[in-house]
């Protein structure tokens, strides 16, 4: 009933698949270069966010007709933070840092708010939820308090993920 088609050897993931795992590879191997790197991304997402926010504005005020000086507000923020990480990378490895580690305390307080929803289906999950949500704030705290341990968990994070990435790809070649 189903054909079975086959297919041949995919030379692309293969390719594809080894540079990320390279990269993670890199990535763990040189946690300053990285961090620099994510640093200049996060500079030029800030920028073009500024970008977009001006764009939007003009959209808002065209369509909506409304005030929109709090849009232009927005977007030169953005946009000088993203000059200021793009010239100061050292202050954009810090910015990340701290984000990352509040972004951990706020998805950890969410995860135990959740677990009220679960209790009336199954206690004991929610009682895990709130249990690893307690574990997951503690950590999310010494990662504010500490941005070079934060960095180097997102370090550590990009890389695994690279190689898990490259893996899948090496895999699907064959």
């Amino acid at each position: 009933m189903f054909t079975e088609q086959k297919r041949g050897f995919d030379w692309f993931s293969l390719i594809v698949g080894i540079l990320f795992i390279l990269a993670g590879l890199a990535a763990i191997k040189h946690p300053d270069r990285t961090l620099h790197f994510l640093a200049i991304l996060v500079g030029i997402a800030f920028i073009l966010r500024g970008i977009y926010e001006l764009w939007f504005r003009q959209f808002v005020n065209r369509i909506l007709n409304q005030n929109s000086g709090w849009i232009i507000f927005a977007a030169i923020l953005d946009i000088i933070l993203g000059i200021i990480v793009l010239v100061y990378p050292g202050w954009g490895i810090l910015y990340i840092a701290i984000l990352f580690a509040i972004w951990f305390i706020v998805d950890s307080i969410i995860e135990i708010k959740a677990a009220k929803l679960f209790k009336e289906f199954h206690r004991g999950y929610a009682t895990w939820l709130v249990v690893l949500g307690v574990i997951s704030i503690i950590m999310g705290v010494v990662l504010l308090f500490s941005p070079l341990l934060s960095a180097m968990t997102i370090v550590w994070l990009v890389s695994v993920m690279l190689i898990v990435f490259g893996i899948m790809h090496v895999v699907q070649a064959f």
